[in-house]
């Protein structure tokens, strides 16, 4: 009776934490269409992108340092090299596609930690962290930065639907809320597996 409780409170609360998300979301997209009539490259919602992001790749990382999962820091540098991509307008200062330059060794760097730790002790992280609900979240906002806000934010087809009417921050505003709403649910996956991990060792 009292794990089917905890159960229902834990599930209960992360519905609330949605609700926080989407409040989150609309909140930042409000921001920036008041102050600045639309949504600007480095405004609200592309700030809080790129801070939930960094956060995210951080909890990770820490973690495989830490902890010594070295699955972890296979998680972790993906996450940390998407952040690089969201700061792609800044590099391109430098040159254009220059974040590749960041982004490409840092991924090797992990990939190497991973692999110097051993196969076996990788393969057997991943499928701890895959078998935790931490995981099922994780990818949900994957999917809803990489393919979803992808598809939604697809000019052909916001033009075919509004016609002559099509007016390009509309298209934006659904692209980059639904990233940010992905980048939100990532990092609370990352928060959630932190605390598994700390109450799986004093338990």
């Amino acid at each position: 009776m009292k794990e089917d409780l905890r159960f229902v409170i834990k599930n209960f609360i992360y519905f609330l934490l949605y609700g926080v998300v989407c409040a989150l979301v609309l909140g930042c997209i409000y921001l920036d269409i008041k102050h600045f009539k639309y949504l600007p490259e480095r405004g609200f919602v592309e700030h809080t992108q790129e801070l939930l992001i960094f956060l995210s790749s951080s909890i990770f990382l820490g973690l495989a340092w830490k902890k010594n999962i070295s699955g972890l820091w296979l998680v972790g540098g993906f996450l940390a090299c998407m952040f690089i991509r969201e700061l792609d307008s800044a590099f391109d200062k430098v040159f254009h596609g220059a974040w590749a330059y960041i982004a490409i060794p840092f991924a090797c760097l992990c990939i190497l930690k991973a692999w110097r730790a051993g196969i076996e002790q990788t393969i057997h992280s991943l499928f701890e962290f895959m078998h935790t609900q931490a995981f099922t979240r994780l990818s949900s906002g994957l999917l809803a930065v990489l393919v979803f806000s992808r598809l939604i934010g697809y000019k052909p087809m916001w033009k075919l639907a509004m016609g002559k009417h099509y007016y390009w921050n509309v298209k934006f505003i659904v692209e980059e809320g639904t990233e940010l709403f992905g980048y939100s649910i990532i990092f609370l996956a990352a928060v959630e597996y932190a605390y598994y991990l700390l109450k799986k060792k004093d338990a």
